[in-house]
């Protein structure tokens, strides 16, 4: 990842994928999709914001083909 690579919100990721926003946070936790997590600003840590890089959606992606469209 470069310093002025795009960061896509989860919602931005999810669009990306194909998959809504819950979809690319149980990706991310479970380690599958990497992502830089910000830090909560106040409360409990329940609002917890994700940036996912550019090459990450591609190399999920990348690595994820199941043929489908070929």
């Amino acid at each position: 990842m470069s310093t002025d690579e795009k960061m896509l919100s989860v919602k931005e990721a999810g669009g990306r994928l194909g998959v809504g926003r819950d979809s690319v946070k149980r990706l991310i936790v479970r380690g599958k999709l990497g992502a830089i997590r910000f830090p909560a600003m106040g409360g409990r840590g329940m609002n917890i914001r994700y940036g996912v890089p550019e090459s990450e959606i591609n190399r999920f992606l990348d690595q994820n083909r199941t043929g489908r469209g070929r």
